[in-house]
C-alpha cells in the first residue's frame, strides 16, 4: 500500500518523541497544532477547506455522515463560522455513536474492524458548547437506514450543497447516496472518504452501484494533495 513505509517510520518516530517529552497539557498543545499535527493530516484539513469553500456559493446545507469524535464535523462547521457567519448553512451530523457495525458481504475482510470509530457522544456535546455551535450543528443520532428516511420524510425543505460520506461500509453509503441525491443541489458534491481504499471495498462497491444509475447526473473529481478524502462526485445535473 502507497505510503505504508513512510506511516510506519512515522508513526514510531512520533511515539519516541512523546515518551521523551513526556505528557503535555492538552490546550498548550492545541494551541501550537501545527507544531505537532502530521502533514498527511494537515493536507487533508487543507483540502477539506478547499471543498467547503467551494460549497459557499452552492445552496443548501452541509451533512457528515460517520463524524466519528467530531473533528471534521467541528472543523466544517468553525470554517461556517468564519466564511459565512451570517449565512443560514448549518452542518448536520449523522452517525449511530456505536462505531461500525452495518457489514455486508460487500464489505468483505473489513468486517474484521467491527466497532472500531466508536464516538463519544458527551464529548461532543462538550466540544459544541466550548465553542457556542449549538445553532450551527444539527445532530442526527442513529443507524442512517433509520435518521435519513425520518429526516427527509418530516422536513421536505431540506436541501444540501455538500455531504461528506465516511461511513467507510456498503449499506450505509449506498442508503446515504440514494437518499441525498434528489436533495443534493445543482453543483453540490459528495465528498467520498474511503473511495478506492483496499481496507474498506464496501464504500466503492456502494458508489459504482449508485453511478449505474445516477451516473449521468455527475462528475467524478480526482482529490489533489491528499490521501483522504479520495473522490467528489460533483452533481452537475437535476
Amino acid at each position: 500500500m502507497k505510503f505504508e513505509e513512510i506511516d510506519r517510520r512515522y508513526l514510531t518516530e512520533r511515539k519516541k518523541l512523546s515518551e521523551k517529552h513526556g505528557q503535555r497539557e492538552l490546550w498548550s498543545v492545541i494551541d501550537h497544532w501545527p507544531l505537532y499535527c502530521g502533514i498527511g493530516n494537515l493536507a487533508r484539513f487543507v483540502v477539506i477547506l478547499d471543498i467547503v469553500r467551494k460549497s459557499l456559493l452552492i445552496p443548501g446545507h452541509v451533512a457528515e455522515l460517520g463524524s466519528w469524535r467530531g473533528a471534521n464535523l467541528l472543523f466544517m462547521a468553525k470554517l461556517l463560522r468564519i466564511l459565512d457567519a451570517n449565512g443560514s448553512k448549518q452542518v448536520h451530523c449523522f452517525d449511530s455513536f456505536e462505531g461500525l457495525q452495518t457489514f455486508s458481504e460487500k464489505d468483505c475482510s473489513a468486517e474484521g474492524n467491527r466497532g472500531a470509530y466508536l464516538g463519544n457522544f458527551e464529548e461532543l456535546l462538550e466540544m459544541i458548547a466550548l465553542y457556542e455551535l449549538q445553532d450551527d450543528i444539527v445532530i442526527h443520532k442513529g443507524f442512517v437506514g433509520n435518521t435519513l428516511p425520518a429526516l427527509f420524510g418530516s422536513q421536505t425543505e431540506l436541501s444540501f450543497s455538500l455531504v461528506y460520506l465516511d461511513m467507510d461500509l456498503y449499506e450505509p453509503t449506498i442508503e446515504a447516496l440514494n437518499q441525498f441525491h434528489p436533495r443534493l443541489s445543482k453543483g453540490g458534491m459528495f465528498v467520498l472518504d474511503q473511495w478506492n481504499a483496499q481496507n474498506y471495498p464496501g464504500e466503492t462497491v456502494a458508489v459504482r452501484e449508485f453511478l449505474e444509475s445516477e451516473g449521468f447526473s455527475y462528475r467524478m473529481e480526482h482529490v489533489q494533495g491528499a490521501r483522504q478524502p479520495s473522490l467528489i462526485l460533483v452533481k452537475e445535473q437535476c
